[in-house]
């Protein structure tokens, strides 16, 4: 079974999907602005760590100088030289080297050192130099004051003074004093050609991703006399970027959660909002479903307009059907007394053959209550009376037949006639047989099979007549071209006479259908005429055909050629010979008429048209020769009203005669 999402689920997924969406598509397009940031975060700490670095050389040049001064310009220092205490004099240097913080202090005086404390530097002359290990160190030399000849050096390791800068406390910004790069062609190694460039430009530049670090800034440090004595250098660790880009992430996931739990909870509030006007229509539908009619559907209080519009159109469906139902079980309970005041039993079978329906006659023929009847199959309560032998006529094809049943239980006579409904649905129309039942059951029997018997050889007799005729066509034999067409007229009035005792049972028993079709009525009266003409040229008859085109129609072709060929016969036969019989057709916006006109003795009053359409009614005091079953006009009569149309009787026109017309619509034809 498949697993349906709520409305409140989905909108939640759906929030929470774009927010997510979001989240990335930020991400993706923030990556490369995030490590531009970082880097000239980095860039900006490498200018800054350079800075600080070039201030503190200063500042500890300016101290080595206070240093040197100071011991230069000491009086006792003076006062032991002169005298020749050097004893004392290297003890009062030694005192001063200990509690100051400089590096070296050599006093040399008569050319020779007279004192010397600490590492020595890598040469003694002012300035900037480098050891053997690259090691930068600042020089500062003093004449002592009165004695010619004497100096004091000092000197400190400045590479290692930078390692104590805050900057340089981790791994990450490491600061770096190096000797200026002689300006030679250049390298395929980048760190040198930056301190190459540097040198040669003497201005401070900012590189990336050169010496194994992401940012290294590259400034002068100026000498004594001010020209550029070494290369200060800052470099930020690659480390230091992933570091602060972790960090930057590091804060957007927070505040990305942040916003994440913010949306949830805002999609859950306006996910419930939304849901809920709709989990009420949907609860009200559920109960309409279930039949509940009588309580009405509430609108829901909510901001959106289509929930409420909703439930207003739900209100008043229910209100319709709610009447529909009351009108349709009002109607029901009509048609209930109507079926339970007729005479016969009515039975409704569904499309699985089981009864659903049968009225108060039916039970009271079958001797069974309601309960006992519903969901039962016909043949359990009615057993067909088989036929006496097995050469009984079988029922012609097409037209229902009485079937002679008895009841189950108390062994009654009935006659059953099914009739068809929709859907492979049944209508069994249930009468006890009677005297008057059982004769009228033995007419349509008889009239049908004797039908269904006589179309055969008749068929047979037409073609054989026709080819017949066609032979004789050139022979020349008048005599016997003669009586061939005499054999085809009558073989064709013998047909059409068979074909109304067949129409007509099928009439009476309500078993007409019609096939719903595009009809051209002009062919179709052109047809019945040219089927016509053997019979009006045996009476030298003249038919006048006025045939117009018009709009087809929606019905049944061969039982509107049956109504021509019905009224064109009735012309033909009452008409005296050698007269003219008029076809007209007259179109209108909605109907077309048809109009059948002859020269006959008219139509007397039969006590209105009621009589003139009744099955095998005659007028014996005008019967002409040829004697006729009466049942053309009713057959007419039945056919065009199946049709949505109707039979006109009028004036003629012409001369003294019949004028018989059909209405039939235009558009939704029965």
């Amino acid at each position: 079974m498949t697993t349906r999402l709520r409305l409140s689920q989905l909108l939640l997924a759906s929030h929470m999907g774009l927010v997510l969406l979001f989240v990335v598509l930020l991400l993706a397009t923030g990556i490369g602005t995030i490590r531009s940031a970082v880097v000239a975060q980095a860039r900006a700490e490498s200018e800054r760590a350079v800075s600080e670095a070039r201030r503190r050389l200063q500042e500890w040049h300016r101290e080595l100088i206070v240093g040197a001064d100071l011991l230069a310009e000491q009086p006792t220092l003076r006062f032991y030289l002169q005298r020749g205490q050097l004893t004392k004099a290297r003890t009062l240097v030694k005192d001063f080297h200990g509690t100051s913080d400089i590096e070296y202090i050599r006093v040399q005086a008569g050319g020779r050192t007279i004192a010397e404390y600490g590492s020595p530097p890598p040469h003694f002359s002012a300035g900037l130099g480098f050891d053997n290990k690259q090691m930068a160190w600042r020089v500062v030399q003093r004449e002592i004051r009165s004695m010619p000849g004497s100096s004091v050096v000092v000197a400190e390791r400045l590479g290692t003074r930078l390692d104590t800068l805050p900057e340089t406390e981790t791994d990450l910004i490491a600061l770096d004093l190096q000797p200026l790069v002689p300006v030679v062609v250049g390298t395929p190694d980048p760190w040198k050609n930056a301190l190459r460039q540097v040198t040669l430009t003497g201005e401070p530049e900012t590189f990336e991703r050169i010496g194994g670090s992401a940012v290294t800034r590259i400034a002068n440090i100026r000498g004594d006399l001010g020209r550029p004595g070494a290369l200060l250098s800052a470099r930020v660790a690659p480390n230091w970027v992933n570091k602060r880009i972790l960090e930057w992430f590091g804060s957007f996931g927070l505040t990305s959660l942040a916003a994440s739990l913010l949306a949830l909870g805002l999609a859950v509030l306006v996910a419930g909002r939304i849901a809920k006007p709709f989990d009420e229509l949907a609860r009200n539908a559920e109960r309409l479903g279930r039949g509940d009619l009588q309580t009405p559907v509430p609108a829901p209080v909510t901001f959106l307009a289509e929930p409420i519009a909703l439930a207003s159109s739900l209100e008043q469906m229910r209100q319709r059907v709610a009447t529909l139902t009351a009108t349709e079980r009002t109607q029901r309970q009509e048609l209930d007394a109507v079926l339970d005041g007729v005479d016969e039993g009515i039975v409704g079978v569904d499309a699985g053959h089981d009864i659903h329906y049968a009225n108060r006659q039916f039970l009271a023929l079958v001797g069974r209550s309601r309960e006992d009847v519903i969901g039962q199959r016909p043949e359990d309560l009615l057993v067909p009376v088989l036929p006496a032998s097995e050469d009984s006529i079988p029922p012609a094809v097409g037209v229902p037949t009485l079937e002679r049943c008895v009841a189950a239980d108390s062994r009654r006579p009935l006659t059953v006639r099914r009739l068809a409904a929709s859907d492979d649905r049944q209508v069994l129309v249930v009468r006890e047989e009677n005297a008057i039942e059982a004769a009228r059951a033995m007419r349509d029997h008889i009239l049908a099979n004797l039908s269904h018997e006589f179309q055969t050889p008749l068929s047979a007799q037409i073609a054989s007549i026709e080819l017949l005729r066609d032979h004789l066509g050139n022979s020349g034999d008048s005599i016997a071209i003669g009586l061939a067409d005499a054999q085809y007229r009558g073989s064709m009035r013998l047909s059409q006479l068979v074909d109304n005792l067949l129409d007509s049972v099928r009439i009476e028993s309500g078993e007409m259908r019609l096939r719903r079709q595009p009809v051209d009525l002009a062919e179709v009266v052109a047809e019945a005429i040219e089927l016509m003409k053997p019979l009006t040229d045996q009476r030298d008859q003249r038919v006048v055909a006025e045939l117009s085109e018009g709009t087809m129609l929606v019905g049944d072709s061969p039982r509107l050629f049956s109504v021509m060929v019905n009224l064109l016969a009735n012309a033909n036969k009452f008409a005296p010979d050698q007269t003219s019989i008029w076809v007209q057709m007259e179109w209108s916006p909605d109907t077309v008429t048809v109009w059948v006109e002859d020269e006959g003795p008219g139509l007397s009053s039969l006590g209105g048209t009621d009589d003139l359409f009744a099955p095998f009614r005659r007028s014996p005091h005008e019967e002409p020769s040829q004697r006729g079953s009466g049942l053309g006009l009713a057959i007419v009569h039945a056919i065009v009203t199946a049709h949505g149309g109707e039979v006109k009787v009028a004036r003629p026109v012409h001369r003294e005669g019949a004028r018989i017309g059909i209405v039939l619509p235009v558009e939704g034809s029965a």
